[in-house]
């Protein structure tokens, strides 16, 4: 399933005046004659925004992670990033001694960026008196904050963005002030993104397993937040909203899906400590879809640091993330590797607010199983149209390439009268409703044949157990429509998601596994056997690496894209802009066009009208015309920016 996602800024007055007003309005008097108009004024090209996220920087002991920290900011300076989301637990026991460590650090980097920090629950270890000290002239003196929560909970508008932090532990009280904020600038805010410490869904952590599945009836913040669960996922999908979070101690980017299935981005953003936690759970079927996930623990001989960079142009969104290997463990240790951090980009999505995404799955679980509506490992997608009237879709390509990880296996019990499960079956019952598909041959379960059971059933030791299991991640395909400008001959059109994986495969402490040759867990093949998951052939293309093409290679897929009315097709041809130096070039010569219909043969084959002038059968990239749909069809592997160009 292809969805169309557009988030219009009009107003309701401006909206009716586009309508024309209403059937009762006064006939107005013939207007005098207009002045000759002005001369064209060129456009103003969009501001861009960049935003990047400082992960936990708790340092063991009682401390800040200095080096990492200063290795962070240093790549965030170079590549003048103007906002940096704080995500929490700056120090390790919240002192004023760590805050000013953390200080001595940050202050040198102020003059280059805007630090917007939140409270983690290291950081409530503290003193408030102290973390107002600290945080006090770095938020904006503009910034709107929550009734009784100043400088834990605020809001800040940075040009057509909008930041809303929420501390460790705020999110069941913060939801109306969230909401209200959201209603008060949406008409201004192109883009809204929430920095909080604990993730929505986590892989070790998260909002709705601590706070529904094991949530206390005793507890008031558990009591709170199941009151706004389902409130916080409609209004987090329905304005389109960011949700970036820390605490887990590593990578993880996956969709969030509310009741209606529309999906919201949460970001996990790593570490920037001396710590890395293993991967628990994975991702939870029922409301959830993993994308990237990237795991190192300590005791692997080596940690990650991680970086991530929004850039907000317009309403264009391009999002970049990069890892560093070290092995510093502590403050003592110096700096060592993160004097000169080797980054590797590992992670990237593009798109637009007049876009269509889809979640492909990937090409490994059994064919014979049912599909049930949204299994789909093919790149093929509906029309996306823009607003404009241009339209494209993929019509072939398969997800052949992409990334696995293990789980760890886990148990947790219900406590009679304290916990809502009153027992460990309803324990069971809130997983699968909440959290985990329990699998049926009409309903499988892709990642394990027993997700989540009871084990020892009746002995004084009994439990939930969530099984450790293989589970292969999926990719969102994402369409987006962009502004023409000077030069082409159409609207551009932004694919991203087929390039974003290279075949990599981690247990849950972050160690290497080869996906070619190793077989997952017990359960994990898909098909309610005990089998794990198949080694995969990976393709000639695949990497097999964490670090992505940077040209945007990866699997083959088939674009095809409709010529506006208007345009002469034997002036134009399709062009892709190179990423590095931001020129369009074709993608195949101008005079070698097959004037035969897309064929799913083509994906691997040629047309019988593509000679061998233009590359034979060998050939990456054919490009054709379909002359019944107006539509240039291309087969090529490389995902960016498409748009049409006059033929030379």
């Amino acid at each position: 399933m292809i969805t169309k996602r557009c988030f219009p800024a009009l107003s309701l007055a401006a909206l009716l005046s586009a309508c024309g007003g209403g059937d009762d309005a006064p006939v107005a008097p013939a207007p005098a004659p207009a002045p000759a108009p002005a001369p064209a004024t060129a456009p103003v090209a969009a501001k861009t925004l960049k935003v990047a996220v400082l992960p936990d920087t708790q340092g063991g002991g009682s401390n800040a992670a200095v080096h990492p920290m200063r290795a962070l900011l240093e790549l965030y300076k170079q590549q003048k990033v103007d906002v940096v989301l704080v995500v929490g637990d700056l120090a390790e026991n919240g002192t004023a001694a760590e805050y000013r460590q953390w200080r001595e650090v940050a202050e040198p980097y102020k003059a280059h960026m805007r630090l917007l920090p939140i409270m983690g629950n290291h950081d409530n270890k503290g003193m408030d008196q102290d973390w107002h000290d600290l945080v006090a002239d770095f938020i904006p003196a503009e910034a709107e904050h929550m009734p009784g929560a100043r400088n834990k909970n605020y809001v800040w508008l940075r040009d057509d963005v909008l930041f809303i932090n929420i501390s460790y532990g705020w999110m069941p009280y913060a939801y109306e002030f969230i909401e209200q904020s959201i209603q008060k600038h949406r008409t201004k805010a192109k883009h809204i993104v929430l920095q909080t410490h604990n993730s929505f869904v986590g892989n070790k952590y998260g909002l709705l397993r601590e706070r529904i599945v094991e949530g206390y009836k005793s507890e008031d913040s558990d009591v709170a937040f199941r009151a706004v669960y389902d409130k916080y996922r409609k209004l987090l999908a329905e304005h389109d909203v960011i949700y970036v979070s820390g605490h887990e101690h590593m990578y993880a980017r996956s969709l969030v899906r509310d009741a209606s299935q529309r999906p919201f981005m949460q970001i996990v953003s790593g570490s920037a400590s001396y710590k890395g936690y293993e991967n628990r759970f994975g991702e939870h079927e029922q409301v959830q879809q993993t994308l990237m996930l990237k795991a190192r623990v300590e005791n692997t001989g080596a940690l990650d640091v991680n970086a991530s960079i929004f850039e907000f142009t317009g309403d264009v969104l391009d999002f970049k993330a990069w890892y560093a290997e070290h092995t510093v463990l502590r403050n003592e240790d110096g700096p060592k590797e993160l004097a000169q951090a080797q980054w590797q980009l590992f992670d990237r999505f593009r798109r637009s607010s007049q876009r269509c995404d889809k979640v492909v799955y990937p090409a490994s679980f059994p064919a014979n199983i049912q599909r049930n509506n949204v299994y789909d490992t093919s790149y093929r997608t509906s029309a996306c149209s823009s607003t404009l009237g241009s339209s494209a879709r993929v019509l072939d390509g398969e997800n052949l390439t992409f990334n696995r990880h293990d789980t760890r296996t886990r148990t947790m019990a219900a406590e009679p009268g304290k916990t809502e499960a009153a027992n460990n079956r309803e324990m069971l019952s809130l997983m699968q409703r909440h959290m985990f598909v329990a699998h049926e041959s009409w309903r499988p379960n892709l990642n394990n044949s027993q997700r989540a059971r009871i084990i020892n059933a009746g002995q004084s030791t009994e439990a939930v157990e969530v099984r450790a299991t293989t589970i292969d991640l999926k990719k969102q395909l994402l369409l987006s429509w962009e502004p023409k400008v000077d030069g082409l001959q159409s609207e551009v059109l932004s694919i991203s998601g087929t390039a974003g994986q290279g075949g990599t495969y981690i247990e849950p402490y972050g160690r290497e596994k080869d996906i070619r040759n190793s077989t997952g867990l017990p359960g994990s093949l898909g098909d309610g056997s005990e089998a794990g998951k198949l080694p995969v052939q990976l393709p000639a293309w695949a990497s097999g690496r964490w670090a992505l093409s940077a040209d945007g290679g990866g699997d083959p897929f088939v674009l095809s894209f409709t010529v506006p009315k208007g345009v002469d097709i034997n002036q134009v041809r399709l062009a892709r802009q190179d990423p590095s130096t931001g020129k369009w070039q074709l993608l195949a010569p101008a005079d070698c066009l097959s004037r035969q219909p897309y064929s799913a043969a083509f994906l691997r084959g040629v047309p019988a009208d593509w000679t061998a002038a233009c590359g034979g059968t060998t050939s990456a990239v054919v490009q054709g015309f379909d002359a019944a749909s107006g539509s240039f069809w291309v087969r090529q592997a490389r995902e960016g920016r498409f748009a049409l160009i006059s033929k030379p």
